[in-house]
C-alpha cells in the first residue's frame, strides 16, 4: 500500500440539510475516491434525516436525490479515475442503528474529513478505543471551497411532517444485483428507508439469466445473496431482512399478504402492475408503488430515452471484467 492510496476508508460528512449538497462535498469524495483503492464508506450526519425516520414517505423524494447525487458523483469519479470496481457505501449516521466507525466488517485504514470534521473524527477513535480497537490515522482533507453554514440554515424551511405519517411494516423489492452497484445501492436503501419491520428482497435465480450478456462472468445466486445481505446489515440494523431466490417475476408478492409495498425503478412499472393484477385475483390488497429514478455515472435521473444505454449496469461491469 502507498503512502497516498487505502484499501478502505471512513468519510464523514455533515450536512445542514439533506438539500445542501455543494461542490466542497463533491471535493472531499473526489479526493476520497482518489485515495481508496477497494471500499469507501461515506457517512453522512444530517438532523434532518432523523426528521424523517418516523415519516419516511414525506422525506422520500428529498433522501431519494441526496443519495442519488452522492452516490453519481462518486460513481463518476471512480470510472474516471479507472475504478469501475471501486465500492462506495453511503451509510445514514444514527438511522443505521449502529456505529459506523466500529463496524468489524469494514476493516478500515483511515478516516478522511475536513478540518471542521476533526472533533468528530477523534471521536470516532475515542469509539474505537473502547471498543478495544486501535487508532486510525486521521487524514484532514483540504478544500479550497468552504463549507456551507450550519447557521445560515433556517430549520422552518424544513417541511413539517404530515399529522398522519404513512409507514408499512412488510416491503418487497427484486432484482438480479449481479455485481452490486451505485444503482442497486441506492433501491435497496430506498427500500429500507421506508421498512418498518420485515424487507423482502427477492433476488433472481441464475435459471432466469440464460439470456444475459456476458453470462458467463455473472456472479452466483449465493454470491449476490450474499452480497445485498452483507449492503443491507451496512446500511440500517434492527429489521428483519429476507433475501432469497426467485424464480418468476412475481416471487413471494403474490402469496405473501402482508406486504404492503413495493419499491421499484421507472423501467419495472409494468411488472409492478402486473404484481397488483395477480393480488387483486387473490383478494389481497394493491402493493403501494414507490419508485425511484434510474441512474447513471453522470446523471441522477435518466430520461426514458436514455434508460438502455446510459443507465448504470452490471451487463456493463461484466463486460469490463471481460477486456
Amino acid at each position: 500500500m502507498s503512502k497516498n492510496l487505502y484499501d478502505s476508508a471512513l468519510l464523514h460528512i455533515s450536512l445542514p440539510t439533506l438539500s445542501t449538497i455543494t461542490d466542497y462535498h463533491k471535493d472531499l469524495i473526489k479526493a476520497s475516491v482518489n485515495r481508496v483503492s477497494s471500499l469507501l464508506t461515506i457517512l453522512i450526519s444530517c438532523s434532518e434525516i432523523n426528521h424523517y425516520a418516523n415519516d419516511p414517505l414525506s422525506g422520500w423524494t428529498r433522501v431519494h436525490n441526496l443519495l442519488s447525487a452522492l452516490y453519481v458523483f462518486g460513481t463518476k469519479v471512480a470510472y474516471e479515475t479507472d475504478k469501475p470496481f471501486l465500492d462506495i457505501d453511503i451509510i445514514f449516521d444514527k438511522w443505521c442503528g449502529y456505529q459506523v466507525e466500529v463496524s468489524n466488517d469494514r476493516h478500515f485504514n483511515v478516516l478522511f474529513g475536513h478540518i471542521t470534521e476533526n472533533v468528530r473524527l477523534q471521536q470516532f477513535n475515542e469509539t474505537r478505543k473502547n471498543s478495544l480497537l486501535s487508532n486510525l490515522p486521521i487524514h484532514i482533507i483540504e478544500s479550497k471551497i468552504p463549507p456551507p453554514s450550519f447557521d445560515l440554515i433556517d430549520s422552518n424551511k424544513i417541511p413539517l411532517q404530515p399529522s398522519n405519517p404513512k409507514t408499512f411494516d412488510h416491503v418487497a423489492v427484486g432484482g438480479t444485483f449481479d455485481h452490486l452497484h451505485s444503482g442497486h445501492k441506492v433501491l435497496l436503501t430506498m427500500t429500507a428507508w421506508i421498512t418498518g419491520k420485515r424487507l423482502i428482497c427477492g433476488v433472481t435465480d441464475d435459471t432466469m439469466l440464460e439470456n444475459k450478456k456476458f453470462k458467463d462472468l455473472l456472479e452466483s445466486i449465493d454470491t449476490r445473496i450474499a452480497k445485498v445481505k452483507q449492503f443491507l446489515e451496512s446500511i440500517r440494523r434492527g429489521l428483519i431482512y429476507e433475501v432469497i431466490p426467485i424464480y418468476d417475476a412475481y416471487g413471494p408478492t403474490t402469496t405473501d399478504a402482508e406486504i404492503k409495498a413495493i419499491v421499484i425503478s421507472k423501467e419495472t412499472m409494468n411488472g409492478a402492475h402486473s404484481i397488483n393484477k395477480e393480488r387483486e385475483k387473490k383478494g389481497f390488497q394493491p402493493l403501494h408503488l414507490s419508485i425511484i429514478e434510474v441512474i447513471s455515472s453522470s446523471n441522477p435521473s435518466l430520461s426514458e430515452d436514455e434508460l438502455k444505454n446510459l443507465k448504470l449496469s452490471s451487463t456493463y461491469l461484466r463486460f469490463m471484467k471481460s477486456n
